[in-house]
């Protein structure tokens, strides 16, 4: 037999189509990707730090300096001031319209940044958050008496906000934004719920039990992004999205510009239609898709990535326990998935995404490496199936790369690229006829003493129907050769021993030997070299 090595070629042709035919180039792409890129940059964490120290303060300067380190709903004083603030801060922005709701002692405080002049949108999207704070995890807590700063919670969900309207009023958008700072959200989503009531048009209502039934008009609430404790998390930059059924695109949509933006979050996605602890639940009554962006939907309890969080509902939920780079990357993750759902996702005219893949019908190479070209105007991301390994995209070649395994014989690879409001996708289906590979070679023991056997033991992936064993010394001469037997049980198993002892039956003497082991596979010859030392 043979003892030459038959290496079966790993390379994998791949035919990249970048015909401009089939993908115009549009500038908008690279000029959307910069501009998230150039949002991003506008977050400022000092700004941020800045807000909840407020907040958490919430200093009256025309009494003296006071601080009332509260902002429970049953102090007026404090509501007060607390919305004083938030008003002052929308209308420095310069071109947000600012009002007031206000039912039952509750004080909502809105500020909506119109459309373009131009624009016949009926779409809404709204960014809200409760600025409303209690310490009820303390004993000895009174709402009117006590404070409760309430930094994280939710100082950091206000703070966000205050943060992403005075970045994006910059601009301007075909669809309304809205940016909310509820109140009442400890005592019952109170906020939230009297909000709820006048975006259906059924102002006059008092039964709070009840909750009205949404009218046409209402549709045009397209999205709610409700920011809720953000930043209480020093074991990792972790993020919960809790959404239900009709809100589980914006869920996606987030995790997609997380990893388009490559901002670094790890993402919880809950998708659970009856969790109600935060102001989501009062737009999930009435059937406006919404979400809750927090740290945990169980703070009080350790869970993965997440120990439970002490200062939660007391006293020492104050601004130094807070983690500013999470709080700031959640930041960032709102507003650049806002601003691509106004200015792409929402566009009658849009174009949408385009996946495109070409292999050849037969490959040798697993797992096999495919690349591919996309087209997009939005922030995407892009499974290949039935594996479900998510691609590795440049955004600026617009390619994605990904490594996937296989099968031997047919497999069908599907290219799924997702953005929040569907998805397209393109199948290719491959042979993949496998190369032999050495799983497992064992020459043992080695080093051997004089007069012990030593055994040469081949796995592979594939099976072998024979196996060989050539000896030779230092200066290349042939010693013995030797043929293996298959395992009985696994045909991808040869074994074979050596008694140290040449053809003629003559022992050898120490030193090192050369050992070249070939195995047949398929008809094909695969060999390896190993060295074995003998001992006197």
């Amino acid at each position: 037999m043979s003892s030459r090595f038959k290496c079966l070629s790993n390379t994998l042709a791949i035919v990249l189509i970048y015909a401009t035919c089939l993908f115009p180039f549009f500038s908008s792409t690279f000029a959307h990707a910069e501009r998230g890129d150039e949002l991003i940059k506008k977050v400022q964490s000092d700004s941020l730090v800045s807000h909840v120290t407020a907040l958490q303060e919430n200093i009256a300067y025309s009494r003296n300096t006071l601080a009332y380190r509260t902002r429970s709903a049953h102090h007026r004083e404090a509501t007060h001031n607390v919305v004083d603030y938030i008003k002052t801060k929308f209308l420095s922005y310069g071109r947000l319209l600012v009002s007031e709701q206000v039912v039952g002692g509750i004080r909502n405080v809105v500020a909506v940044l119109p459309p373009k002049p131009t624009s016949s949108s009926k779409h809404i999207f709204i960014i809200c958050a409760h600025y409303d704070t209690q310490a009820s995890r303390e004993p000895s807590w009174n709402p009117l008496a006590s404070s409760a700063p309430g930094a994280n919670k939710n100082g950091t969900g206000v703070a966000a906000m205050l943060e992403i309207a005075n970045i994006l009023s910059q601009y301007e958008y075909d669809h309304e934004i809205r940016f909310i700072a509820l109140g009442g959200e400890e005592i019952g989503f109170l906020g939230s719920r009297n909000y709820v009531r006048k975006a259906v048009g059924n102002g006059n209502s008092q039964n709070d039990a009840s909750i009205p039934k949404r009218t046409p008009d209402s549709k045009k609430i397209a999205a709610v992004f409700n920011l809720d404790m953000l930043g209480f998390n020093w074991k990792s930059d972790l993020v919960e999205i809790i959404s239900n059924r009709d809100s589980v695109w914006i869920s996606r949509a987030l995790t997609i510009s997380n990893t388009w933006y490559d901002i670094g979050l790890k993402i919880r996605r809950t998708h659970d239609e009856f969790i109600d602890i935060s102001s989501h639940k009062s737009f999930w009554d009435v059937g406006y898709p919404a979400v809750t962006l927090i740290e945990s939907s169980t703070p009080w309890r350790d869970s993965q990535n997440y120990d439970a969080n002490p200062f939660y509902r007391t006293f020492s939920d104050t601004v130094d326990k807070i983690n500013f780079r999470l709080v700031t990357k959640v930041t960032q993750l709102v507003l650049v998935t806002m601003d691509s759902l106004l200015t792409d996702m929402f566009q009658p005219k849009r174009q949408m995404p385009q996946v495109m893949l070409e292999l050849p019908d037969i490959v040798k190479q697993n797992p096999l490496q495919i690349t591919g070209t996309f087209r997009s105007d939005f922030p995407i991301d892009i499974i290949v199936h039935p594996s479900g390994v998510e691609a590795k995209l440049d955004r600026e070649k617009q390619t994605y790369t990904a490594s996937i395994p296989l099968s031997p014989g047919a497999n069908t690879l599907m290219v799924v690229v997702r953005y929040p409001l569907g998805a397209a996708s393109v199948k290719q289906s491959v042979i993949l006829e496998e190369g032999f590979v050495w799983k497992d070679v064992i020459v043992s023991p080695n080093p051997v003493r004089f007069n012990n056997r030593t055994e040469f033991r081949v796995e592979g992936n594939l099976e072998i129907s024979e196996m060989q064993v050539n000896i030779y010394d230092v200066r290349g001469s042939l010693i013995k050769r030797i043929e293996g037997v298959d395992d009985r049980l696994d045909k991808r198993i040869w074994r074979t021993w050596w008694n140290q002892q040449t053809s003629y039956g003559l022992a050898v003497s120490g030193g090192i030997y050369i050992c070249h082991i070939s195995v047949v596979s398929k008809g094909e010859i695969y060999t390896i070299i190993k060295k074995l030392a003998i001992i006197r």
